[in-house]
């Protein structure tokens, strides 16, 4: 199999995240990003598992793995990005009413880092989980990928973020909302992948098209993302103590949420 055949570049994909998240997971200096970007890579992962063909690789019970791994890290994310969103704000402000709020936030992401790594020292069980996915990915039959068989993957995808986009649109409430922005990151993610593997229309048109398509799903996501913690921030200041002096953080967060909202 030539190395630039489309099965050859998957597996090339796949074990290039691999080796990402087996990385970050292993990070001592600056968890916190390193955690974030292996959420990126085991997305990434998952969205080119997603254009394969399951009767050709039996990779079902490893996406089913990768979730899960994601998910378990999801909280250690959450703990980080709304410390990065404050910051920001405070930044944007520069109103010493965060300072409390901030150094608030910083404790509970720690906490979260700390017992994450309690019930799982230095992440072995995780790292684990990635160097089995690893080892089932070389072992798949990449030759018999075609380029013919992702693109009807990659049509149900935009169907589905069109679907999402609508009832986003109709309910407006939060789930809506990030269902719409899952499906558009990995819309994203697969229109990357389907470039990489050469299935997209082959020519020139083609190929601007769909940087065309991605950089706009790339804009959807990021706004999306923006909003989601936004409000992820705001419902954690609320519950912070009542002692502490909440109003103008929430207040300043709210009026962000009025330019992000989609």
């Amino acid at each position: 199999m030539s190395s630039d055949a489309p099965g050859a570049v998957a597996r090339d994909l796949l074990e290039r995240d691999c080796q990402l998240v087996l990385e970050a997971l292993a990070a001592t200096v600056d968890p916190h990003d390193a955690i974030h970007s292996a959420r990126k890579a085991i997305r990434r992962m998952r969205a080119l598992l997603a254009l394969l063909d399951e009767d050709d690789f039996d990779l079902a019970r490893d996406d089913l793995a990768l979730r899960r791994l994601g998910k378990g890290l999801s909280d250690m994310r959450d703990a980080h990005v709304v410390v990065e969103a404050a910051a920001r704000l405070q930044k944007a402000d520069g109103a010493d009413d965060w300072n409390a709020i901030i150094a608030a936030l910083a404790a509970r992401r720690e906490h979260i880092l700390w017992r994450a790594l309690a019930s799982d020292p230095d992440f072995a069980r995780r790292r684990g989980v990635v160097e089995l996915v690893l080892s089932h990915v070389q072992q798949q039959p990449w030759e018999r990928l075609r380029r013919s068989r992702v693109r009807p993957a990659r049509a149900r995808s935009e169907r589905r973020v069109a679907k999402a986009a609508a009832r986003a649109a109709h309910d407006g409430d939060d789930e809506a909302v990030h269902r719409w922005r899952r499906r558009a990151r990995r819309l994203r993610m697969q229109l990357d992948a389907a470039h990489a593997l050469g299935a997209v229309h082959g020519h020139a048109h083609g190929d601007s098209a769909v940087a065309r398509k991605a950089k706009a799903l790339h804009k959807v996501s990021d706004r999306l993302g923006a909003l989601q913690d936004l409000r992820l921030l705001r419902n954690l200041v609320r519950n912070l103590p009542a002692t502490m002096d909440k109003a103008a953080a929430l207040k300043q967060i709210g009026a962000e949420l009025e330019v992000v909202k989609p």
